[in-house]
């Protein structure tokens, strides 16, 4: 059955937060830099965006008493995925501001706008084989080595995510089509007074499930009709992107505690 609801355990992102809050006492890494302030910012970025994610992932599952358009779907839809993008840029964002504590030479400089900006996923996976080769940067290697294989491991649905969201952002709808669901609550339509109306029932149910395009920005004369064993489904990524999160959040605490040696291991 379709999980309709989802939920994130981010108690290792609380863990990786009083580490870094601890790292940038002066009687540790100190905080000169300003690191800690990008770290806490990435930080808070990503739970802005989970929560957007998990809102909005939802909100496309959810009975409620107001007929579903079809452009609310992809207005949701969209939105999911503005978020998970957003997530792990926020999380590397964050990863490279504590790594820069402790390896400056090894990360991008939190010191100057134009390093910033520079600041990708592709630091941790390495750039797209297809274009010219870039390997990751050395640091993840370093401070963050489980976090680097975990996330090389998960290439795919981390490139699914920035495709589908490249897509919805810039060029056009990603929503396919799909299965509505058929499990009203106890008395929902009797409450709108269409109990055995079946051409208004259907404007109510909300989504069960929804098909994605693959290679959402191939031109339409290249396109062919998607076998259903090539369909890619926004509930199975939602549940992948949870574990990843997650598992990102043990890993990368795992990696700091580890890689990043403090002299005073308890806050003064």
């Amino acid at each position: 059955m379709t999980k309709y609801e989802l939920s994130i355990d981010l108690s290792n992102y609380g863990l990786l937060d009083q580490f870094a809050l601890l790292a940038c006492q002066d009687y540790n890494l100190g905080n000169e830099s300003k690191w800690f302030n990008a770290f806490r910012g990435g930080l808070n970025g990503l739970h802005a965006s989970l929560n957007g994610f998990l809102s909005h992932y939802n909100a496309i599952h959810v009975w409620i008493p107001i007929p579903r358009e079809p452009s609310e779907t992809e207005h949701h839809l969209a939105s999911v995925f503005f978020c998970m993008d957003s997530a792990i840029e926020c999380f590397t964002y964050a990863c490279n501001a504590l790594g820069y504590a402790k390896r400056p030479d090894l990360f991008r400089n939190v010191q100057i706008d134009r390093s910033l900006k520079q600041i990708s996923p592709r630091d941790i996976l390495g750039e797209d084989p297809t274009k010219l080769s870039k390997p990751p940067m050395l640091g993840y290697k370093t401070v963050f080595p489980n976090l680097q294989t975990y996330w090389q491991s998960k290439k795919n649905i981390i490139e699914i995510i920035i495709e589908q969201h490249d897509v919805s952002k810039h060029r056009e709808t990603i929503f396919e089509g799909g299965r509505t669901r058929s499990d009203p609550p106890p008395g929902f339509y009797e409450s709108l007074g269409i109990e055995g109306n079946e051409e208004m029932k259907w404007m109510y149910e909300p989504m069960a499930e929804i098909i994605l395009r693959n290679n959402p920005k191939s031109a339409y004369v290249d396109r062919k009709p998607q076998e259903a064993k090539d369909f890619i489904m926004l509930e199975n990524i939602a549940d992948d992107f949870v574990r990843f999160i997650q598992e990102s959040g043990r890993l990368s605490f795992q990696d700091a505690k580890s890689k990043i040696e403090l002299k005073h291991t308890d806050f003064l």
